[in-house]
């Protein structure tokens, strides 16, 4: 028998990993509009293999969401530039990425994000403060519990 609790705490995971996504959809935009000007542009790749593994957190947040993290070739060279990594950048939407490979700004990239619109800057901040807080409070739900 499911208890009333577990229940509560399902929907929690369940309401905090889709307002995690949406708010990385709304960073993508402005994230995006920044590194496909800078990242093709760039002699070094970031987005090494070891950059895309997930984690158990990266994990149960997509299991919160009703999907599998894609599966990972565990036999490819650290250094080699991520799988996941196409022509045009990144073939995963950002929500669906490691959290962690989600935000490297490299310093060009930052310097772009600096040198554009202030105001799109502070909505970036601001969704980006939001985006930490959410993550935590999603950690201190899902500690403790396997994947």
């Amino acid at each position: 028998m499911v208890k009333l609790y577990d229940l509560m705490i399902t929907n929690d995971k369940k309401k905090l990993a889709s307002e995690l996504k949406d708010l990385l959809e709304v960073v993508s935009v402005y994230f995006e509009k920044h590194s496909s000007k800078i990242c093709p542009k760039c002699k070094t790749v970031c987005c090494m293999v070891k950059h895309g593994y997930y984690d158990k957190d990266d994990r149960m947040f997509l299991s919160a969401l009703g999907i599998d993290a894609p599966s990972f070739d565990p036999n490819k060279n650290a250094t080699d530039p991520c799988v996941f990594l196409k022509e045009n950048g990144c073939s995963l939407p950002r929500w669906k990425r490691p959290f962690h490979c989600t935000w490297f700004f490299c310093e060009p990239l930052h310097g772009s994000m600096l040198d554009g619109s202030r105001n799109s800057y502070k909505v970036f901040i601001s969704s980006y403060k939001k985006l930490i807080l959410i993550r935590q409070q999603q950690l201190q739900l899902f500690s403790g519990q396997d994947c």
